[in-house]
């Protein structure tokens, strides 16, 4: 049932996006992520601001639908989605949960204060970065000594 934006909790509309998952990491959602940046409600206006991991993201459309369709199952009657595309986001973003589960599955590791960290294969203090350059802008390549893997390193 579509309801209009005002008689839609905030509770609500905040689960619903909780529930939309990240299409590169499908078992992160884009609140983990650090992707959404404000929630505004302002009477029936609601508007969901969203920060990219970096500006040339290829699952902007992908993401921006899923939101859409998350909110319209919550009942929100109609939202303006806008991307903020100004290079803010930063590792810092990630929730707990999202740094733990992107090191367990998928060996990235997150930097902090510009130093390494330590692997999230082996927790072994050997990474070195072998490569600034990684699959993505915002991503270098490291490896770890102790454990003898690649791993991609965010920030």
């Amino acid at each position: 049932m579509t309801m209009t934006n005002a008689q839609v909790g905030v509770a609500e509309i905040n689960h619903a996006l909780d529930q939309v998952m990240d299409p590169e990491y499908g078992t992160l959602s884009i609140v983990d992520l650090g992707i959404v940046a404000e929630v505004a409600v302002d009477g029936d206006q609601l508007e969901v601001t969203l920060l990219p991991t970096m500006a040339g993201c290829p699952a902007r459309e992908v993401i921006e639908s899923d939101v859409r369709a998350a909110l319209r199952n919550a009942g929100v009657a109609s939202v303006s989605i806008a991307w903020r595309l100004d290079g803010s986001w930063e590792p810092s973003r990630l929730s707990a949960n999202a740094v733990q589960q992107l090191g367990r599955e998928f060996s990235i590791a997150i930097r902090n204060n510009g130093s390494l960290p330590a692997c999230p294969v082996c927790s072994s203090a050997s990474l070195r970065e072998v490569s600034p350059v990684g699959p993505t802008r915002c991503r270098s390549v490291a490896w770890c000594d102790g454990c003898r893997n690649v791993v991609e390193v965010v920030g």
